[in-house]
């Protein structure tokens, strides 16, 4: 893996190879968020908008999606 976009990639792979609703699952949505970046909270998002509305996995989303935040670059001419 030469790249944090391969990591996120890795990452994706490992959560669709999980049950659904595992721990697995939830872990590796929180590990896209460490990971960071804007490809991370694109897949991030993938995820949430096929999730079950108020399920766990959509709120581990939702802080994964502040966490991968951290690593993208911020706006042209924003505060973030």
């Amino acid at each position: 893996m030469n790249c944090r976009d391969d990591v996120v990639e890795r990452i994706h792979q490992i959560f669709l190879s999980a049950g659904v609703g595992s721990n697995k699952q939830l872990e590796a949505v929180r590990a896209l968020g460490r990971a960071g970046g804007p490809r991370a909270a694109q897949l991030i998002e993938q995820i949430y908008q096929q999730a079950f509305s108020g399920s766990a996995l959509q709120m581990a989303c939702v802080a994964a999606l502040g966490e991968a935040a951290r690593r993208c670059p911020a706006c042209a001419g924003g505060d973030g």
